[in-house]
């Protein structure tokens, strides 16, 4: 008797099951596409967001290190825009374009803003930044910036932007140094 309780049991319960039907199954499809279409967006804007703090925040360190390099040693160190890591680009007209890379240099000796190797003593690489990714663009009104031993600008204030492709809202950055030598960073609406 037992046996045919549990049996009776079984069957009924593999015989309540049922599949979908085409109405619930379109229905469950088009809540999915809704909140895809939703989530695309805004997930892509949370991407190029955190590539532009990636970025900018890249540049803020090497400015850092330079900075406490130049302290550290008690003597001048640079950051300048290099496309092969070994030596500075030359200014490029109203703007000097950072997206190739850039390295932070001692600048002890030579010409300010140059690794110079026949200097005594010859000028060393610290640190070589990578090329900006996903076509970004960073530009700046200097092609170097250099500080003192007393961690100053050596020279007067400097500013750099960075420009996301596909910007929306205010997901473009500027980078201010100010003559103390503090970089401070800032969101900056597209287009500008």
């Amino acid at each position: 008797m037992f046996r045919s309780c549990l049996h009776t049991q079984r069957t009924g319960l593999v015989s309540d099951h049922r599949g979908m039907t085409a109405i619930e199954l379109l229905a469950a499809l088009s809540i999915v596409a809704i909140l895809s279409a939703m989530a695309i967006p805004a997930f892509r804007d949370f991407l190029q967001n955190n590539r532009a703090a990636e970025q900018s925040n890249a540049l803020v360190g090497a400015l850092a290190l330079a900075r406490n390099e130049a302290v550290t040693r008690g003597i001048p160190v640079s950051v300048c825009a290099s496309t092969d890591g070994a030596s500075c680009d030359a200014v490029g007209g109203l703007f000097t374009f950072w997206t190739p890379g850039w390295i932070v240099f001692t600048d002890a000796a030579g010409t300010l803003g140059t690794v110079d190797d026949a200097a005594v003593p010859p000028d060393t690489v610290l640190r070589v930044l990578p090329a900006l990714s996903g076509d970004a663009t960073l530009a700046s009104n200097t092609n170097f910036v250099s500080y003192t031993p007393s961690g100053f600008l050596s020279g007067g204030q400097v500013s750099f932007m960075l420009a996301v492709p596909d910007c929306t809202g205010d997901q473009n950055r500027q980078i201010v140094i100010n003559p103390q030598g503090r970089a401070t960073l800032s969101h900056v609406a597209c287009g500008t």
